[in-house]
């Protein structure tokens, strides 16, 4: 997506540079090369999909506001990261009681029968949806780590700095989120097959 909105102002690739002030010609530029990278993050981090517009927009919120303070000591991705972090830790906190189980149910509904591989496409799916519902299992701490690690790739050092704790800290919570991650998938599908 290169459209959207940041501040009631019209971020499009359409609009005219020199319309722009420097300061919104860097935003823009930030959100266009970053959109994606923004909305699977939070998407990772458990921000539920039919919030992840809200989520994204208040990320670039974010980054309008403290854009002329970031000092590059961090890379521009991880700066993002850690501002996505926080808004996904507040949207959880906020909607957590609403949470439908992801296991259940099928967002695509019965579209996956006219694909030429529907079985693939079903188990694909099913496998997205209980990688997801494990994920959503994990306490706060935990998830943050495994996603930085295993879906951001990124070095123990750099998850300490963005999460800011001690290394041993995140090598003991990515230890036992690996651990409760691959408990709660076992269950999940022990399950699945009881089920008819």
């Amino acid at each position: 997506m290169a459209a959207g909105t940041l501040g009631g102002r019209a971020l499009t690739k359409g609009t005219a540079a020199s319309e722009r002030t420097p300061e919104a010609h860097a935003i823009a530029a930030v959100y266009e090369a970053h959109f994606r990278y923004v909305w699977r993050c939070l998407r990772s981090l458990g921000v539920r999909d039919a919030l992840l517009d809200d989520a994204v927009q208040d990320v670039f919120l974010v980054v309008q506001r403290k854009l002329t303070s970031f000092d590059g000591r961090a890379e521009l991705r991880t700066w993002l990261y850690a501002i996505a972090l926080r808004i996904a830790r507040k949207y959880r906190a906020r909607f957590r009681k609403d949470a439908a189980p992801l296991v259940e149910g099928d967002p695509e509904g019965d579209s996956r029968a006219s694909e030429p591989d529907a079985e693939g496409a079903a188990q694909s799916s099913e496998r997205l949806s209980l990688a997801r519902a494990a994920l959503d299992a994990l306490d706060e701490p935990k998830r943050e780590v495994f996603v930085l690690a295993l879906v951001e790739q990124m070095s123990a050092p750099e998850i300490a700095r963005v999460l800011g704790v001690p290394m041993n800290t995140v090598y003991s919570r990515l230890r036992s989120a690996r651990q409760a991650f691959e408990a709660e998938v076992q269950r999940l599908e022990s399950r699945g097959k009881r089920s008819p």
